[in-house]
């Protein structure tokens, strides 16, 4: 559905990090994806190669105004420093709304995604 680039501090230094926005069972989760380490493949699953993180979600519209009403920003204390949103998905139409309200600037493209029958 679209992308977040956050900036999070580590021990003093910026590190940028991109969170995906997919669809679950509510507007939209935020995960974090990243290859296996070979340290972390030791442990993970075999033939896994991929770790998703669920960094954090918004339950529906009325969790978005809430978020925007008690804290100002969709993004509670991240530096967020480029969203993007493919408006092919209905929420990110909601989404959009959200960060806009808190001052970020969103890139929105319309892209349908593979395999995806008319």
């Amino acid at each position: 559905m679209g992308k977040i680039r956050i900036v999070q501090e580590h021990d003093g230094k910026p590190v940028p990090y991109t969170l995906e926005i997919r669809q679950g069972n509510c507007l939209a989760v935020l995960l974090h994806v990243h290859k296996l380490t070979p340290e972390e493949k030791k442990t993970a699953e075999p033939g896994a190669n991929y770790l998703h993180t669920v960094y954090s979600f918004f339950g529906d519209e009325q969790h978005c105004k809430n978020i925007v009403k008690n804290h100002g920003d969709i993004m509670i204390g991240e530096k967020t420093t480029k969203v993007e949103l493919n408006l092919y998905y209905k929420e990110c139409k909601t989404l959009l709304k959200y960060f806009t309200l808190s001052g970020h600037k969103v890139t929105c493209y319309y892209k349908e995604p593979k395999g995806k029958k008319k």
